[in-house]
């Protein structure tokens, strides 16, 4: 997506975030505070049930330091709004990376663990209010979890192989007091080396150790108990379209059901300020009550099914690329409850939401 015809004056603003450029031969070459602040408007509705207000959808204050030889560190702190005030809510990245070599990257610490089509997407730059049923539900809910990942991009190739900590969570680090779970990928990108375009396949595979703590924990909880997870994805993006396709299915354990999806999400950019988006998905539970809704119709019907179904139709308004626009969504969500105690739900939402970060 490029960027919006008052490029130079966005520039000027967002370069004071550097605090710090060191010259040449020094240990620190650069010091960046990092932030970002995500408020939406929401209006969902189940029949006669409503929910609908403001939220403050994320709040986080960081820092980036850029030293010699490849190495860098990230801070990031997510802060709730409560009574009036922002308070602490919890340690989103904290890590220190290592690059090397041609294409190769190691990272400890508390990061992204990056599987599913819109799990793997940052916040900053989705194209959608929210990310989809599936990330929520078969990919590892929370933002980031402790844990050490390598990987390497060599060509057209791209391999990656992380171990995380399925513990307890904790506004820090966790308690690392339950199982392990490795995540491994493997992509392909198609796109001929210096094209335009953008052609990426991606498998993602999950598996997870056996512990009664995992998925505990607050503020939430880091991951599913998910046995085993499968993400087949592809990213298409050529001139004004682009397109994202997850096929994705796990095998769950104890209370929680297998579960399959489908997401179809093509795009349009009718220049480099407006964007249209459409996504469907398609999920599937085994048994009954396998299945949750996302943030928003959570808050109209907190219940579970079987069946979940939804039609997202999205604009968007870009003033300085993903770092400062504007999104407005209208969807219908559908959920099937067989076991029928409370989970069924058919109704439309409306979203509109302000994103900025540096």
């Amino acid at each position: 997506m490029t960027l919006a015809a008052s490029t130079e004056d966005y520039d000027r603003l967002w370069s004071k975030a550097v605090l710090y450029r060191g010259s040449a031969g020094g240990w620190l070459k650069e010091a960046r505070l990092l932030g970002r602040e995500q408020v939406d408007w929401y209006d969902f509705h189940d029949g006669s049930h409503r929910d609908e207000g403001f939220s403050n959808r994320r709040t986080r204050l960081g820092a980036d330091l850029l030293f010699r030889a490849g190495l860098s560190f990230k801070l990031e702190v997510d802060w709730a709004a409560r009574a009036g005030a922002f308070h602490y809510n919890k340690l989103t990245d904290c890590f220190l990376k290592q690059e090397w070599g041609e294409g190769y990257a190691l990272t400890i610490g508390k990061q992204s663990t990056r599987i599913t089509l819109d799990g793997a997407t940052p916040a900053n730059v989705l194209l959608t209010i929210e990310r989809s049923a599936i990330a929520w539900n078969i990919g590892v809910p929370e933002d980031s979890v402790p844990g050490i990942c390598l990987e390497r991009t060599q060509g057209p190739w791209y391999l990656r192989a992380g171990l995380y900590s399925a513990g307890a969570s904790t506004p820090g680090f966790g308690d690392f007091n339950a199982a392990l779970f490795g995540v491994f990928s493997v992509g392909h990108e198609f796109a001929a080396v210096g094209s335009a375009g953008h052609s990426l396949l991606r498998l993602d595979y999950m598996l997870q150790g056996a512990d009664p703590q995992n998925a505990t924990g607050k503020p939430a909880a880091f991951t599913r108990d998910h046995a085993q997870v499968w993400s087949l994805n592809y990213h298409y993006e050529r001139g004004p379209w682009a397109l994202g396709l997850d096929l994705a299915a796990s095998d769950g354990r104890g209370a929680q059901s297998d579960l399959r999806g489908l997401q179809v999400m093509p795009s349009y950019a009718f220049d480099e300020n407006w964007q249209v988006v459409f996504r469907y998905t398609l999920m599937a539970s085994a048994d009954p009550d396998g299945l949750r809704f996302t943030r928003y119709e959570n808050m109209v019907n907190a219940g579970h099914g079987d069946r979940y179904e939804e039609c997202y139709f999205g604009l968007n308004r870009y003033f300085y690329g993903h770092k400062l626009k504007w999104m407005f969504g209208c969807q219908h969500t559908s959920m099937q409850d067989v076991a029928a105690n409370g989970g069924a739900y058919h109704g439309w939402g409306l979203s509109s939401g302000f994103r900025v970060w540096w």
